[in-house]
């Protein structure tokens, strides 16, 4: 076979009708190119509506940093005002614990010329209670030249068989409240009468004793259920101001527990079992447990990440930007 000639060859232009074997049929250069500049163009323009669309997230995005920065100035101004009103609030509770405590002390030193006596029947004093009182001391203590400023019946404490009185239990007179004219007259009567101890009227057994504050009464009734146990085990006991329970034992010894919650505890060693009424909750502690301040992120966070990459993608050229979103 003959060589063609090499003018006639450079005379040929094979990429006008150069064509590519297909099995379905041929396909030209030129709509290879066409498909090409198709196609970038249909990436241009979803690349630039990408655009558009990452730069509105973006300035939502700002807005959004905006809005958190707000809400954590606003969140550390609460936490701080938080901490400044628990600091305040507990120094109150400690001005309140305090105030209670001068309050309970001048009401138990008000109270020292006060006398108690307990069990008289209703209406044994007629109209008059203080002449009742007078006579009443002079012919059963055989007491006399005592100055009372006033006497009354009182309202049915928790010890006198009130609130706390079972049911079916016949319910017990009021006490008498004498308030002598001092200190000295007052002891005189209580030692004259727990010397002579069996005092009755009527059939009923008196008894005296001082006069307390409310809260110091409630917590001597809790002693009351195990003070007859221990009379029960022949063990005799006291209640000392305030509250103190003090124990008369056979061997000479001589306990004496400071409240009732240390009288339950100590008590176990004699196999005695005390309900302890439910602790008052401490709420300077429960304050100071509460306390919080939580550590500041920096402004942003998540936020100002995803920003960060979207300023990246936005810098990127047009063919990465296709690879990236597929």
């Amino acid at each position: 076979m003959p060589k063609p000639n090499l003018k006639e060859r450079g005379k040929q232009q094979p990429h006008e009708d150069t064509t590519l074997e297909d099995p379905g049929g041929s396909i030209s250069l030129s709509d290879i190119m066409n498909e090409i500049k198709i196609f970038r163009t249909e990436t241009t323009e979803n690349f630039e509506t990408a655009k558009k669309d990452i730069k509105g997230i973006k300035e939502e995005i700002g807005q959004l940093n905006l809005r958190v920065g707000t809400a954590e100035e606003r969140i550390a101004e609460t936490e701080s005002r938080d901490i400044e009103l628990t600091k305040v609030l507990i120094q109150v509770l400690r001005k309140q614990k305090l105030l209670e405590e001068k309050c309970q002390d001048l009401e138990s030193r008000s109270r020292r010329k006060n006398l108690r006596i307990y069990s008289v029947p209703e209406k044994s004093e007629g109209n008059n209670m203080v002449e009742f009182i007078y006579k009443f001391l002079n012919e059963r203590l055989g007491i006399t030249g005592v100055r009372i400023e006033r006497a009354h019946r009182a309202a049915p404490l928790v010890t006198d068989g009130g609130a706390d009185r079972r049911p079916g239990t016949p319910k017990r007179p009021g006490s008498i409240v004498v308030r002598f004219q001092s200190y000295v007259e007052k002891q005189r009567v209580l030692q004259a009468a727990w010397t002579k101890k069996d005092i009755r009227i009527k059939d009923s057994r008196i008894f005296f004793d001082e006069d307390f504050s409310a809260q110091v009464y409630k917590e001597r009734a809790k002693y009351r259920q195990v003070r007859k146990q221990l009379y029960e085990r022949n063990i005799k006991t006291r209640i000392l101001y305030p509250a103190k329970l003090k124990l008369f034992l056979s061997d000479g010894k001589y306990p004496v527990f400071k409240d009732p919650p240390t009288a339950a505890e100590g008590l176990r060693e004699f196999g005695i079992t005390m309900e302890s009424s439910p602790k008052e909750p401490d709420l300077e502690a429960t304050l100071q447990a509460a306390g919080w301040e939580s550590p500041r992120r920096g402004r942003g966070g998540r936020a100002d990440e995803l920003t960060s990459s979207l300023n990246t993608l936005l810098r990127l050229p047009p063919t990465q930007v296709d690879t990236v979103v597929t």
